[in-house]
């Protein structure tokens, strides 16, 4: 399967190297979008990502900001890809606005940290799982809408055959994978699943065991992205932490918060059971759900 692009990402980079390039530049915001004739308010909406900006509004931007050639094209090229349709729009009818940004940047993020307390991680889940899950949920969804949410969700796993899989890291609470989602039956096929992915080279996964003592209050992911291939302007890799809750989501992207969220994972992976004991302990909790 080919590497999958995102315009998501592509609009994000795209937003944070227009500004990285303005204030290179030296120019306020309101003094470039004037002398592109745009209001401020048109370019604080490309520079947050709200928008996709047109080409030739990139290329007056570039040219106002000293770039041509070869390093323009590039970020051109960036902003077309960012007007395309990503692959998730066809489930638009049952996907929230906050949570297609994340279905966006997972789609092209080189790696992935995630630590789930209440759950198995979607792109390890079974189809099985997956419908119970939505199914006992505490906000109530039709059967129709169920199918298509197991449907994506399914999709989504697609990032692990692609030709360049990113890195996935797991820690898993061991409560999340003793809690009886779907049934035994259910369940022990979920179990035999993390088992068999934790056998891929891009997957780890790691236990974290009741005698670890409290753990963490509340899941999160790390994406990571990786840098654009010269001429592009800006090469650095950059990350971003998501938190999803009830009714949305918080995307934290300043250094501080990236870092504390990484430490945390950091202490989180350190107190877990190692991926042979992780997978030791899963076939025993396998074992026990087929008696």
């Amino acid at each position: 399967m080919t590497q999958r692009q995102s315009p998501t990402v592509r609009r994000r980079r795209l937003a944070l190297t227009l500004r990285q390039l303005r204030d290179s530049a030296g120019l306020s915001a309101a003094e470039a979008a004037r002398r592109v004739d745009h209001d401020a308010s048109w370019l604080s909406r490309i520079e947050s990502a709200e928008v996709r900006p047109h080409p030739n509004d990139v290329r007056a931007l570039l040219s106002l900001y000293g770039v041509a050639g070869d390093q323009a094209e590039a970020v051109i090229a960036v902003a077309r890809q960012a007007k395309q349709r990503g692959w998730w729009q066809r489930y638009s009818d049952v996907l929230p606005d906050w949570f297609t940004t994340y279905v966006g940047m997972e789609s092209e993020a080189s790696v992935i940290r995630t630590y789930e307390c209440q759950m198995i991680p979607g792109l390890l889940q079974t189809e099985d799982y997956a419908r119970a899950a939505f199914r006992g949920a505490p906000v109530l969804t039709r059967e129709e809408e169920v199918e298509k949410q197991v449907s994506l969700r399914m999709e989504r796993q697609a990032i692990l055959a692609q030709d360049e899989p990113p890195l996935l890291r797991v820690v898993i609470d061991e409560g999340a994978a003793r809690r009886l989602v779907g049934g035994r039956a259910v369940m022990r096929e979920q179990i035999v699943r993390l088992i068999e992915a934790s056998e891929r080279s891009n997957v780890q996964i790691l236990l974290l065991p009741y005698a670890a003592g409290v753990g963490f209050d509340g899941s999160f992911v790390i994406l990571s992205f990786p840098p654009l291939p010269e001429p592009y302007p800006d090469a650095a890799e950059d990350q971003m932490v998501y938190v999803d809750t009830l009714t949305g989501a918080l995307y934290l992207e300043r250094p501080a918060e990236v870092s504390t969220y990484s430490a945390a994972y950091e202490q989180l992976q350190a107190t877990a059971l190692g991926p042979t004991v992780t997978r030791d302990t899963l076939s025993k909790i396998a074992a026990d759900l087929a008696t």
